[in-house]
């Protein structure tokens, strides 16, 4: 047993002097390397990270003070057409104000390919490279590869130079393809204090070394003249050092497998391994100790008071006129909200934009109909107040954007409204998507808690999640052919956010079009009586009724029949294929989904044989899923419901979950089997 042990030990060693050993640089590209034709790791990659390495410093010069640099070098493989999109690579950046703002810049960006027995390289060009502004606080500066066909390996390097030294980077090193080896580096004087979070599963190998510094000054002093010249003044440029300690840090994994994207999960990266950075403090030479480890209360006070914020939701005189006429009689505080929300909802178009600050101002917008989140967000709350109700900001960070890890002005891009009526219920409103109503916010916005901003200041953090359950209903009534075809009709019911997303993916689709996708979506052979209600009445569901034919949900086996009572709405697989689940299942919104059928035997056939039904419930009543058939008078009668009243679902519940879904599976595809008389 102790030389077993020995014998790991001594492997363990041999890995990581490899790895230490190893010299990963740009420009070393290799025949093997062109050669190689798949992922050893994983042979359905469609690329690879050969290595991944980023180093974040921080530079002092007397004319700008300290920034913040970041260089990153990558060198990726592409194994398959699927991989070429890693050929294109973009990276945001801040922007204060037009001298104030975050630089970036590429180098060394070459495609490599094996052409015959030699090394081709294109190097990017100046029409590869581009940049844009998104709004007036944010840029994406992008590039795209030349030349990338499947066996390239592509390189680049990029340093991104920030004034902000609050905004440390975010290093990934987990990525959606898998990364032989990930490498960040800091170097922080001392006049810095960082809190770092390492987040995910893996343990990165960590070395800490501290080493000296110096920081030369050259400042002029004027001196002087003596004699006959002593009105005369000469300048000397005198240099002064500054010694001080810089903590230099290294992270390092190696053979890190890609993250799959599983069903259910607001955003992976939430999960995923990786290192953050928080200002905590500052200490100069000569200067007092500065604490900069904010709390939610102070980064929202900070943005409150910013003119583009706080100071749009003062102004009025630009929907003054255009309001007397809209709240004309109308002196409920619930029928004042409707009108008020459903007014800037038609009137205001999104732009795409998010953000908490405007772009142009909420005059402008209104002016010209066309505004980012806050343009229009910000205005309906000015609007509400106006009328006299209890509005204020509630400020959210989107699912791309994550859940922030510490307080910072970055952890929040978005903005909706909140409503509070007698100091008890709130009732969130985005008027950015023309189906939104009370409590239905875009899916976008509904990640986790918010933080309401109130008008003395204060501040409280919201459930940003729905606690109704949205409802689908379906009822059909089914006849059975001897030939096995099946005829019926279906009505549908949805509630809430089902209803909210069908609006949105189906709203303006052509009918006809519509049909002829759900024909093949579900087999049918012919889709009749089609019929929509309420797509535009939004204060009620969505109800679609149609008649349809099928001729595939039955198997005729000698004298016998064999169909599931679901037909066509089973659950044929479960989502939940991972053997084990270290992030939370996320719904979305609570439902219940019930189906109640009335499928009428052919003549000449009985029931031989019918499912079990089922009642099952999940721990703390997160799901619950029942299942009946009946037989009466030659009509087989269905019903089956489906709730899922937890939105988010620990991991510590998942097995459960999982199990949970397997026999709702297995329940579902059971078969009724009836049989010639």
């Amino acid at each position: 047993m102790e030389k077993i042990k020995f014998i790991i030990y001594l492997t363990i060693i041999f890995f990581v002097n490899i790895v230490f050993s190893q010299d990963y640089k740009l420009g070393k590209v290799t025949l093997d390397e062109l050669k190689q034709d798949r992922c050893a790791m994983d042979t359905s990659a469609v690329a690879e990270y050969i290595f991944s390495k980023g180093k974040t410093y921080i530079e002092y010069s007397q004319t700008d003070g300290f920034k913040i640099i970041t260089e990153v070098e990558n060198k990726i493989k592409i194994y398959k057409k699927e991989g070429y999109s890693y050929g294109n690579y973009e990276i945001p950046f801040y922007i204060e104000n037009n001298s104030t703002k975050e630089q970036i810049s590429f180098s060394n960006a070459i495609t490599y390919n094996l052409v015959g027995d030699k090394i081709e390289k294109t190097k990017l060009k100046s029409e590869g490279e581009f940049e844009e502004q998104v709004n007036k606080n944010w840029g994406i500066k992008k590039i795209t590869m030349p030349n990338v066909k499947e066996g390239s390996i592509i390189e680049y390097k990029y340093v991104i130079r920030s004034p902000f030294i609050s905004s440390f980077p975010i290093w990934e090193f987990e990525k959606k393809i898998p990364v032989l080896y990930s490498e960040y580096f800091t170097q922080i004087p001392e006049y810095f204090i960082y809190n770092s979070n390492i987040r995910g599963g893996l343990n990165p190998i960590i070395s800490v070394d501290k080493k000296k510094r110096t920081i030369t000054l050259r400042e002029i002093e004027h001196v002087q003249g003596k004699g006959k010249y002593e009105t005369a003044v000469k300048s000397n440029f005198v240099s002064t050092n500054i010694d001080f300690e810089q903590v230099e840090t290294k992270y390092i994994l190696n053979s890190i497998s890609s993250f799959n994207d599983e069903v259910y999960v607001n955003n992976i990266k939430n999960y995923t391994s990786s290192i953050s950075h928080e200002l905590a403090a500052t200490r100069y030479p000569n200067q007092d100790y500065k604490n900069y480890a904010l709390d939610w209360e102070n980064v929202v006070e900070t943005i409150y008071d910013d003119n583009a914020f706080g100071g749009e939701l003062n102004k009025t005189n630009y929907f003054e006129v255009d309001f007397e006429a809209l709240l004309n009689n109308i002196n409920l505080d619930e029928q004042k909200i409707s009108v008020i929300y459903n007014f800037v909802k038609a009137k205001m178009n999104w732009n795409g934009y998010m953000g908490y600050y405007t772009d142009n101002g909420v005059k402008n917008a209104y002016k010209n109909n066309i505004g980012n989140v806050a343009d229009i967000n910000l205005m309906l709350i000015a609007m509400l107040r106006y009328g006299g109700i209890n509005a204020n900001p509630i400020l959210v960070s989107t699912r791309l954007n994550g859940i922030p890890v510490f307080p910072n002005r970055n952890g929040y891009n978005y903005v909706i409204a909140g409503v509070e009526l007698d100091n008890k219920t709130i009732i969130l409103l985005d008027a950015t998507n023309k189906n939104a109503s009370p409590n239905i916010i875009p899916e976008r916005a509904m990640n986790w808690f918010g933080r309401m901003i109130r008008k003395d200041g204060t501040s409280e953090m919201v459930d940003l999640y729905p606690k109704k359950n949205s409802i689908e209903n379906v009822s059909m009534l089914a006849e059975l052919q001897t030939d096995g075809t099946i005829k019926g009709k279906q009505r549908k019911q949805l509630t809430d956010y089902y209803a909210f997303l069908f609006r949105n993916e189906n709203g303006n689709r052509n009918q006809e079009n519509y049909i002829e996708e759900l024909e093949k979506t579900e087999n049918f052979s012919l889709v009749e009586e089609y019929k929509l209600d309420n797509l535009n009445d939004l204060t009620k569901p969505i109800i679609e009724t149609y008649s349809f034919t099928s001729n595939s949900l039955v198997d005729i086996i000698g004298s016998k029949m064999y169909f599931s009572p679901m037909l066509f709405h089973q659950i044929t697989e479960n989502p939940f294929k991972a053997e084990n689940r270290l992030y939370p299942v996320d719904f979305n919104f609570p439902i219940k989904d019930s189906y109640t059928f009335s499928i009428k035997i052919p003549e000449g056939y009985v029931l031989e044989s019918k499912p079990e039904p089922i009642n099952l419930v999940m721990e703390e009543n997160m799901g619950l899923f029942k299942y009946t058939v009946a037989e009466n008078m030659g009509t087989i009668q269905f019903a089956c419901s489906l709730e899922i009243n937890t939105p988010i679902i620990e991991s510590a519940y998942y097995q459960h979950l999982k199990e949970f879904f397997n026999q709702i599976v297995l329940k579902q595809n059971e078969k009724i089997v009836l049989i010639k008389k």
